[in-house]
């Protein structure tokens, strides 16, 4: 029953006979170790060295000691004990091979030496000792080894060198091109190149592919029209495009840039805006300042500053496209959009090639052949994938055999639907039960629900969500999984991205709509001050209020007089 209850309960079946363990597969280490030396053998014979090891080294890593140690005194496990002991030297070896052919002698010579040492009867040894020795330039050193496993195998066995051994002599004899393999940087492929959800900025403009023929179209427009609105789904490389491509390309050419986004007070980011107008304005996610707050006024305030903005120097404003409407009503701001609308739609297939390819191939890694068309296809016809392409990517070089980035690795995160779930989902279960309702709290200050059902993020201060450590370390532990993005100030989502592709977050989103618009409307009141008992007393009523309409999973339990049942989440107010 204990057996049970820890390993499953379809785990161990019963039999007339007693019980039987049911294991199969990658379940049981030594098959597994079995299949991954079969496959580093397989990388080695195909020319992919670097992998074999890599796979090689992941089967290793699965001894701890003598196989079957416990059943030494039955005749059928000492005789498996010393197969999987044999195919243990053998692995050994053929790792040291493998790293040999990438070019990285320094990194196995000492390991080579011991390996000669422990087993000085197996020839294999001695060669793969004198070749690393011959690779680090002491090729004296190297024929000394060799006449030493001469002599070695003459005295103990009575026998001359095989056809390996006296080849591999004559090779350093007459020093053999060959023998030397061509050095892989040590550091190539140590970083990861895909930034997951996290839209590439100015700094990563030189690891930023794909959009090389909209930059080029959007500049001259630019420099027409004096106003550039780049318009598209979300997720489609907007922020990206105008950060990392054209405010990247315009600092290169010498012009100052001033990059802002309104977040949930565009009032204070009117603060950065250029006082002389020597500088091209870059307002990212424009959408935010209707979205993100329900301040009329401050609307106003913040797009008619923009629009006089660009009276005097060029203007560049990123908006998602279902969100244009919402800023079309603004009649001044809207003119000065319409002169300047560039419509941003999906990667074509040979630039999202370049999107997955050039990264790699920047920081050092290799793509497995197949890869880039699968991503692809998963893909195509997806709008709004690049967020999820770009995690799906990042979680699949985790995955990595030595420089290689594999299918298989790919197939592992879920691909481009379900990486960005299955790492959220992940978190939320590593948590303990009493910390998930506080992560619950944590990301539905980060999001709301549009009017028209769709995911908003907006960007909370840090300080009014770090109250305590437990709030801290929540908030780094989502930092570290690149879910959201954070510095001494403020704290956002990632990307809108997170909600659509998470179906608990999505869940906690439709479960909230009443909760978020109360929240975002206190946060729009006036800070501590002459608002602060305004403030305290719309809090406390909205307290009362959702305690009285909840039911036993936040949903109304009684609708408000003349009006349909709402929903309400609990502390909706708090903040």
């Amino acid at each position: 029953m204990r057996l049970r209850r820890t390993l499953g309960s379809d785990v161990i079946e019963t039999t007339p006979h007693g019980y039987r363990l049911t294991l199969v597969g990658d379940e049981i280490d030594a098959q597994r170790f079995e299949r991954l030396v079969k496959r580093g053998r397989q990388l080695l014979t195909l020319g992919e060295p670097e992998r074999a090891a890599h796979v090689i080294a992941e089967a290793l890593d699965l001894w701890r000691g003598r196989a079957l140690v416990d059943l030494e005194d039955w005749e059928p496990a000492r005789i498996e004990s010393s197969r999987l002991q044999e195919l243990r030297l053998d692995a050994e070896e053929t790792r040291i091979d493998a790293c040999l052919q990438a070019g990285g002698h320094r990194e196995v010579l000492a390991e080579a030496q011991a390996r000669a040492t422990e087993a000085p009867l197996r020839e294999r040894r001695w060669a793969l000792l004198a070749l690393a020795q011959y690779q680090g330039g002491r090729q004296g050193e190297a024929l000394r080894t060799l006449h030493r496993a001469r002599t070695v195998l003459a005295t103990e066995l009575g026998l001359d060198p095989g056809p390996d051994l006296v080849a591999l002599e004559q090779a350093n004899l007459r020093q053999d091109p060959a023998l030397v393999a061509e050095a892989v940087s040590v550091e190539a492929g140590a970083r990861c190149p895909y930034l997951g959800l996290v839209p590439y900025d100015v700094a990563d403009a030189e690891g930023f592919f794909g959009r090389d023929a909209e930059v080029g179209e959007c500049l001259p427009r630019l420099a027409a029209t004096g106003v550039l609105a780049v318009v598209g789904p979300s997720g489609c490389g907007k922020s990206s495009l105008v950060r990392a491509g054209i405010a990247a390309t315009l600092r290169r050419d010498g012009r100052r840039v001033v990059i802002v986004s309104p977040g949930t007070r565009p009032l204070d980011a009117l603060a950065a805006l250029p006082a002389n107008g020597d500088a091209v304005l870059v307002v990212d996610q424009c959408e935010q300042v209707v979205s993100s707050n329900d301040d009329a006024m401050g609307q106003s305030r913040f797009l008619a500053a923009v629009t006089e903005y660009a009276g005097q120097a060029p203007v560049v404003v990123a908006v998602r496209a279902d969100r244009l409407s919402d800023l079309s009503v603004h009649a001044p701001f809207a003119r000065m959009v319409e002169r300047g609308v560039y419509l941003l739609g999906p990667m074509d297939c040979a630039n999202l090639c370049a999107a997955i390819e050039g990264p790699a191939h920047q920081a050092g890694l290799l793509l497995e052949p197949g890869l880039v068309d699968v991503l692809a296809r998963d893909v195509e016809g997806e709008p709004g994938a690049l967020p999820l392409l770009s995690y799906a990517l990042r979680q699949t070089w985790e995955r990595h055999e030595g420089r290689t980035l594999t299918v298989a690795g790919y197939r592992e995160t879920g691909g481009i639907r379900e990486a960005v779930a299955r790492s959220a989902e992940g978190l939320y279960e590593q948590l303990p039960l009493e910390r998930r309702p506080l992560l619950r709290d944590v990301l539905l200050r980060l999001v709301a629900a549009g009017p028209d059902g769709e995911p908003i993020r907006g960007r909370v201060a840090r300080g009014s969500l770090t109250a305590d450590r437990d709030h801290d370390q929540l908030i780094e532990q989502l930092v570290a999984a690149r879910l959201v993005i954070s510095d001494d100030e403020v704290v956002e989502l990632a990307h809108e991205a997170l909600a659509r592709a998470w179906p608990r977050l999505r869940g906690w989103l439709d479960d909230d709509v009443e909760g978020q618009r109360t929240l975002r409307h206190l946060s729009t009141e006036p800070r501590p001050g002459s608002g602060s008992h305004r403030e305290r007393r719309l809090t406390s009523r909205t307290r009362r209020s959702t305690r009285r309409r909840r039911g036993p999973y936040g949903a109304a339990c009684r609708a408000p007089s003349g009006g349909a049942p709402r929903r309400a989440r609990a502390g909706a107010g708090r903040g």
